[in-house]
């Protein structure tokens, strides 16, 4: 009714105003010099235009305006995706790219956030630190990246600076370098453990497998040296005999004179900590060599595709994996594991986790850059009532609630250094296929 009255009331001052015109231009004079009678210029109010309401009321009322937080008003807000699809960390690189998309459907679908839905930038690192610093820059600075979301362990470190300078947040599912543990914390995040952890769970199953000796074939790069220092500290303590610590460069087209001291050595298992590239042609060559004892791998072979590159009969049964894993019984990752038929992929859950935990940060501080999110993502996932999706956050936040998001990787407090507690998987090959074995809960590594 107040529209329909509000509409009339604009009609009826429009004539009026056409009225006031009209008698303006008949005191001008016309060309014959006679001057128009001005009772001509304003007719009588008709059915069509209704006379005006009395002089108390007001001659015309605004419509209201449209409220400042519709999503028609907020515009975007962009957040960088800067992952290795190719080279040989591209199937991880996919599959958080994709998580990460999979949460940002999610996000938007719901409504999106304060500061409008979410767009996603995505370059490929190649796993080159220069060229992250790169894209980054070109993220922050021509696409005005809030976050960027991804990098592995040697970007994560190179990408400090830039971030703490920019206040731009940065946030990894897989960077487990121990060099995060003393740089992170302000702008620098990861939603998973760092590689005491992983070297802690390797550690533990070397350990705990009943080998006499163990060798260690270890990739000269910051994500694989990490965990096997404290792997190789875990069994030591558990006074098994290393037979040799071998620290090798990828890209070589043969790893045979550094496998040549190991296999004289014929231990009862290797802890290989490499890539996918040089790791395949170790193993072809160390069986070929004559070994035949188990292996240990790190995650970056936990990949469908070890199998066909490989061949399954050199490692069924003989090939464990290990990585940090979600808890498959937690209720978080039953329902995400609903949602997306991706979520059982390595590093799946902690890459949704991350660009959830955004969205609501600018939820929470209301501010729609890196310094808002940075200033509330700690709160957002400690304390308060529990949320595992945003739509969830968003309306607790929207009734004046603390929250606490519980994600579908599991728990996520930050520590000091920005890192969360990870629970651990071990897989075996069985079949030409990555089955699981032994799970080790968050729990299982706190002191």
């Amino acid at each position: 009714m107040l529209r329909t009255r509000a509409k009339w009331l604009r009609i009826a001052a429009a004539m009026l105003a056409l009225a006031v015109v009209a008698a303006a231009c008949g005191n001008d004079d016309d060309g014959d010099g006679v001057v128009a009678p001005v009772e001509d210029a304003a007719p009588e109010a008709t059915a069509e235009a209704p006379a005006p309401e009395p002089a108390d009321e007001p001659a015309a009322e605004a419509p209201a305006p449209e409220p400042a937080d519709e999503p028609a008003e907020r515009g975007e807000v962009t957040i960088g995706v800067l992952v290795p699809l190719t080279g040989e960390l591209g199937e991880f690189g996919k599959i958080v790219a994709d998580a990460i998309e999979f949460g940002v459907g999610e996000i938007n679908a719901a409504g999106g956030t304060v500061c409008g839905n979410i767009r996603t930038v995505v370059a490929d690192t190649g796993g080159d630190p220069e060229t992250g610093i790169r894209e980054a820059t070109n993220m922050i600075e021509s696409e005005g990246a809030i976050a960027i979301l991804g990098p592995t362990s040697g970007i994560m470190v190179a990408l400090v600076d830039l971030a703490k300078r920019e206040q731009v947040v940065i946030m990894s599912p897989y960077a487990g370098t121990i060099t995060l543990n003393e740089l992170g914390g302000d702008f620098v995040y990861r939603t998973v453990s760092s590689d005491l952890g992983d070297g802690a769970a390797s550690g533990l199953w070397l350990s705990t497998r009943g080998y006499g000796s163990v060798a260690f074939m270890v990739q000269n790069e910051e994500s694989t040296i990490s965990p096997a220092e404290v792997a190789r500290t875990e069994v030591e303590e558990a006074g098994i005999d290393i037979t040799d610590f071998v620290v090798y460069n990828p890209g070589q087209p043969s790893y045979q004179a550094e496998l040549t001291s190991v296999l004289a050595s014929n231990p009862d298992a290797i802890f290989l900590a490499g890539g996918q590239e040089s790791g395949v042609t170790l193993i072809k060559e160390a069986v070929a060599g004559g070994f035949d004892g188990e292996w240990l791998f790190t995650a970056d072979l936990a990949v469908p595709e070890i199998f066909d590159a490989v061949g399954a009969e050199l490692i069924n049964d003989k090939a464990f994996v290990e990585f940090a894993d979600a808890d498959p019984s937690l209720p978080e990752f039953i329902s995400f594991e609903e949602r997306y038929s991706g979520a059982g992929a390595p590093f799946a859950p902690n890459s949704f986790d991350m660009v959830t935990l955004v969205a609501l940060s600018l939820e929470a501080s209301g501010q729609c850059d890196g310094a808002g999110i940075n200033s509330v993502i700690r709160d957002v996932s400690d304390g308060g009532t529990a949320v595992s999706t945003f739509s969830e956050g968003r309306d607790a936040l929207a009734d004046g609630d603390d929250i606490n998001y519980e994600g579908a990787s599991g728990p996520l407090v930050f520590d000091p250094s920005g890192t969360v507690s990870g629970a651990y998987t071990i897989q075996q090959a069985q079949n030409g296929e990555w089955v699981n074995v032994e799970f080790y809960p968050a729990s299982t590594f706190v002191e």
